[in-house]
């Protein structure tokens, strides 16, 4: 505000014209309108989430595989996912449309576990 006034005060005194403090003003504006809010400076940041996906064969207490995929990455990559190998997917009882809404509405926890007692394997997938 005190800029305005002291960029009025110019005109006033003939110091600049009237149209060299529009421009003036209109950059101040700019200037101000491209910087963050308070409320956005202040705001903390999100902890980096993960998908996380345990595959446990023949020793269930200790996963064989163990992939962490990062949130951000997930979204991304799911836009590229083939409907035959969403189908896939969906024929093994892993509802993917589900566990992709638990990721929208910030789920946490366990989303998925499958068990196979015949084969002796067990897959679980939790959001981390």
């Amino acid at each position: 505000m005190e800029q305005k006034v002291r960029i009025l005060k110019m005109v006033e005194e003939g110091k600049i014209t009237s149209e060299e403090a529009v421009k003036l003003l209109e950059a101040m504006d700019e200037t101000l309108d491209r910087q963050p809010s308070p409320s956005q400076v202040l705001k903390p940041k999100k902890f980096m989430r993960f998908l996380k996906i345990r595959i446990f064969e023949g020793d269930l207490d200790k996963p064989k595989v163990r992939v962490a995929l990062p949130i951000a990455l997930l979204k991304l990559a799911t836009k590229f996912i083939p409907e035959d190998a969403k189908a896939e997917i969906n024929g093994r009882n892993i509802d993917l449309d589900e566990i992709l809404r638990a990721v929208d509405e910030n789920t946490e926890g366990k989303l998925l576990e499958v068990h196979d007692d015949e084969e002796k394997t067990r897959i679980e997938i939790f959001i981390d």
